[in-house]
């Protein structure tokens, strides 16, 4: 269909729902006004526990307060989703889902080198919900025994086989594969797991013979067919349609879903990554994405012409929360903390949301703690991905946009919150404006966007997205103190005015939403605000909840070592942007 071919079509109305591992949101939108607009969105838990689970019953309860809201019946007196809607606005046409409710993949990952076919073997696993469960590599040095315990104790949904060059050696793949299918056939009376192989195109027919005809084998295009290249994209595709088999459709109430969906039902993280996409595509630019989970992280950065994914299943704010105590220690997430708080609090806190994820913070105290571990999350999954894409920390800037959503991140009592556990965490350079999802409603426009992509671009510019406003985020050394910047603000309230910034300060110059302002960016000698050392910049903007945030500090971010000075130099911080 055509631009103009959809802008003549009767308008459709959308429903959509976005299951997470604790809540479910369910968003209405429909035309008013003559462009489409987010109407209502509601928020239920998410129903697979207790005594009789189905997702649909916590989609159902989250309709009902729309229906609520809204005045407009959805369900019929059976519960089921009228549809398509009639001439009175009953019903609704469309309805899809996005989904990260269901557990992750296990996966138990075998191969040859770290460095090589296991690198890329986990880079392709970064692309959908998978835990690695364990390793058997030619680094592992357990007995060939305890390999095997290892298999058994993994009970694995999926087993992934790397390792070989296209043409290379067969013994040392085939010696450790030959040892996991020991485990393999010791997993008796459970579900056989799972295999995809892709690895050396020539071990393909003896793990065939060796697994024997029983075995759940999928054959993937090798993803290191040498040592200096890789090929992902088809072990990407297997990966995620066995944990569609294997994990979403197995959950309490997915075929009825499906019966509802006029549209593909999604992952999540897959969805979030497609609209990203859709702005990179929009605005010719690079777009970066953080979502902070419940039960995982999503990392997304976006060129024009290439997507980059790292979805974390062992790092959330609900129950893999504890997993970052192994990184890290309570005391490196205390040092972030605004206040006088013990590393032993932070511990605490982390335990209690392990063992009661649904949690929310009732103090400052508390929130001042979980927007720490927050900020220790997206730093480690951030620096990981980054790593793992065989990029320096600097390669991520400069982008355009940065997109951020996960209640911890969005709902905060002053935005100023938001914006310094981003910066914080990620440490970006260059100039930027940030959106939050408030509404938790990107996910669910990016499984839109590919087959209505005006009601996405009308959603959006209708007030979808928190808009905080834009950022300087300086690079270079400076002395703290000393000029690191000059500000020119000019709007059609204020003729000129200027502002000189002192390296090591963070400062905010207030330009209210919408409103359109002219900005000159000078930087003092060696300071790079994106465009170069030392280079100016003129750019028009429109302001935001924020306006303009100017973050001085330099990178990396250091802290003093004394409390007190450490607790007076994270205040200024936070006065700074009026957190």
């Amino acid at each position: 269909m055509t631009p103009d071919d959809q802008k003549n079509a009767t308008p459709k109305s959308f429903l959509t729902a976005d299951c997470g591992s604790t809540n479910t949101t369910v968003a209405l939108f429909d035309v008013a006004n003559g462009n489409y607009r987010l109407l209502a969105k509601a928020t239920a838990p998410t129903t697979l526990n207790g005594a009789e689970p189905d997702i649909t019953i916590g989609i159902q309860q989250a309709i009902s307060r729309i229906e609520e809201v809204t005045g407009r019946e959805l369900l019929n007196e059976q519960g089921a989703l009228i549809r398509p809607s009639n001439a009175i606005g009953v019903g609704v046409d469309q309805f899809t889902a996005v989904i990260s409710a269901a557990p992750p993949l296990r996966t138990l990952l075998v191969g040859l080198f770290d460095d090589v076919s296991l690198a890329s073997a986990r880079r392709a696993m970064s692309n959908s919900y998978v835990l690695e469960v364990d390793c058997i590599s030619l680094a592992d040095s357990r007995e060939e025994a305890s390999q095997i315990n290892a298999v058994i104790a993994a009970h694995p949904d999926l087993l992934f086989i790397v390792g070989g060059t296209d043409g290379g050696a067969k013994q040392r793949p085939m010696s450790i594969i030959e040892t996991v299918n020991l485990g393999l056939g010791l997993l008796t009376g459970r579900q056989k797991p799972q295999v995809i192989f892709a690895g050396n195109i020539n071990l393909r027919e003896p793990i065939r013979k060796l697994l024997g005809d029983g075995a759940n084998l999928q054959v993937a295009n090798n993803v290191r067919p040498t040592l200096d290249s890789e090929q992902l994209d088809h072990s990407f595709q297997l990966i995620r349609k066995v944990y569609e088999e294997v994990k979403v459709n197995q959950l309490p109430g997915m075929a009825k879903m499906r019966d509802w969906s006029t549209l593909p039902v999604t992952s999540t993280a897959q969805a979030f990554a497609t609209i990203t996409e859709y702005f990179a595509a929009l605005q010719n630019k690079r777009v970066i994405g953080i979502d902070l989970g419940s039960n995982s992280t999503t990392f997304v950065v976006s060129d024009p012409d290439r997507t980059h994914l790292s979805i974390r299943s062992d790092l959330g704010m609900g129950k893999p929360i504890a997993n970052l105590l192994s990184t890290t220690d309570a005391g490196s997430i205390r040092q972030w903390i605004r206040g006088d708080i013990e590393a032993d609090e932070v511990e605490d806190l982390i335990q209690q949301k392990h063992l009661f994820p649904e949690s929310v913070p009732m103090s400052e105290k508390s929130q001042q703690m979980e927007q720490a571990v927050a900020r220790q999350i997206v730093e480690t999954v951030v620096r990981d991905a980054v790593a793992s894409w065989n990029w320096s920390p600097e390669q991520l800037s400069p982008f355009n946009l940065m997109l951020v959503r996960g209640a911890t991140l969005t709902n905060v009592s002053r935005p100023g919150q938001a914006i310094l556990m981003m910066l914080e965490a990620i440490q970006p350079t260059g100039f930027f404006s940030v959106a939050l999802d408030q509404h938790g409603v990107l996910p669910a426009l990016g499984a839109l966007a590919p087959h209505d992509p005006l009601a996405v671009v009308q959603a959006l510019e209708g007030g979808v997205l928190v808009d905080l406003g834009w950022v300087v985020a300086i690079k270079g050394k400076g002395q703290p103190g000393k000029k690191a910047l000059t500000v020119v603000l000019e709007t059609n309230k204020v003729t000129q005015l200027t502002l000189e910034v002192a390296y090591g300060s963070m400062e905010l110059l207030p330009i209210a939403p919408g409103q359109s302002a002219t900005i000159t960016l000078q930087p003092e000698r060696g300071i790079d605000i994106g465009f170069g050392p030392g280079q100016s910049k003129k750019v028009k903007l429109l302001g935001g909840q924020l306006g303009l945030v100017i973050d001085a500090r330099g990178r990396p971010l250091t802290l003093p070592q004394e409390e007190d000075a450490r607790l007076d130099t994270l205040r200024q911080w936070s006065w700074g942007v009026g957190a």
